[in-house]
């Protein structure tokens, strides 16, 4: 079995996917990048060196999930081997807003080690063609247009876009709780989360429909008050957030930015209506099973929730579980992404 070595800095149910289509077809083997403090970035960099050198001999891709600190020593190792190196874009990565110090092209300090791996990358794999260039219009606080070309100008690595896929088996629609809204936030510990994943107009907008219960999963690390319809909730595992979202009418994406959301897709995969911002990939996941945020406004989103409660039925619902398992399934993800990798090699 071919040899592979993967390099992430975090094992989410995104990577984990990732590698068990990777292990269908490579002995894969997985380096940790550990990023606890920047000061300690050149001591990985070394601990990634001497990784490659010892177990990287007879293998033939070196694949890092995202760009950032940890793909700039496999993609300069590739320059001086025979070996070929292919970074997955995930969003981060990608983009860059100020307003709320957020983004992999808004950190200096990252910059120049993320413009040379995506540069000098054999392959690159975003998971929409959003992160490649898209024009920047739900909110006025940052750059006109995101994506790497964009901050990465005249950029010629060959590129292929892969979506992300789900399994229709591990997600189900249950008995929906009325007027019901959930959303998954896992990261809303950190400086930017709240903003970043639309809190603020989550708590705004829950004030003005007290009919309705508004779930946050993640929710238990948000500080701001919220109205008395607004359940926050821990995370939890993959069987529990399965419950969850099988018993809730719509699904919550109100994110500054996102590249290919794992969390709505689970959502619509449960029967959950979309209601979504104007970012990233989520209008084409969506299509027409949905409501789009064009705007980041609290008016705009109360006429819309306003329109999706009167047009929900459970018709509505199977629905919008079709359009995942027909269009981003995780066959269909593994099929492109193991071609992809063969075709690089010859």
């Amino acid at each position: 079995m071919k040899k592979l070595l993967y390099f992430t800095v975090g094992r989410s149910t995104f990577v984990l996917k990732d590698i068990e289509i990777l292990k269908s077809e490579y002995e894969v083997i997985i380096f940790d990048f550990k990023i606890k403090s920047k000061v300690l970035v050149p001591f990985e960099f070394i601990r990634q060196v001497l990784f490659i050198l010892f177990k990287g001999r007879k293998a033939k891709i070196l694949l890092t999930q995202f760009g950032g600190y940890h793909s700039f020593i496999p993609v300069l190792f590739s320059k001086f081997s025979k070996k070929k190196s292919v970074i997955v874009l995930g969003g981060n990565d990608t983009v860059s807003f100020p307003s709320i110090q957020y983004g992999s092209f808004n950190n200096s300090l990252m910059r120049p080690f993320l413009k040379y791996s995506l540069r000098k990358a054999n392959l690159l794999l975003p998971v929409s063609e959003t992160l490649i260039e898209v024009d920047y219009t739900y909110q006025e606080n940052d750059f006109p247009k995101q994506g790497y070309t964009y901050f990465v100008p005249g950029i010629k690595t060959p590129v292929k876009t892969i979506y992300n896929g789900f399994d229709p088996d591990r997600w189900f629609i249950g008995d929906k709780e009325p007027n019901s809204f959930v959303t998954v936030a896992a990261d809303l510990r950190t400086r930017f989360g709240p903003v970043l994943k639309g809190m603020d107009l989550i708590l705004g907008i829950a004030a003005l429909f007290p009919d309705c219960k508004f779930y946050i999963v993640g929710g238990e690390f948000l500080n701001e008050k919220a109205p008395k319809n607004v359940i926050k909730l821990p995370l939890v595992s993959s069987q529990e957030l399965r419950q969850i979202l099988s018993t809730k009418q719509f699904y919550l994406q109100l994110s500054m930015s996102e590249g290919f959301p794992n969390g709505l897709c689970e959502g619509m995969i449960s029967g959950c209506v979309p209601i979504c911002s104007n970012v990233g990939a989520m209008p084409l996941i969506m299509k027409d099973f949905g409501y789009v945020l064009q705007k980041k406004s609290l008016n705009q989103l109360k006429g819309l929730i306003t329109k999706a409660k009167e047009e929900y039925s459970s018709d509505k619902s199977v629905l919008t579980r079709k359009r995942i398992l027909t269009e981003f399934s995780l066959n269909r993800r593994k099929a492109e992404f193991l071609e992809a990798l063969s075709e690089i090699q010859d």
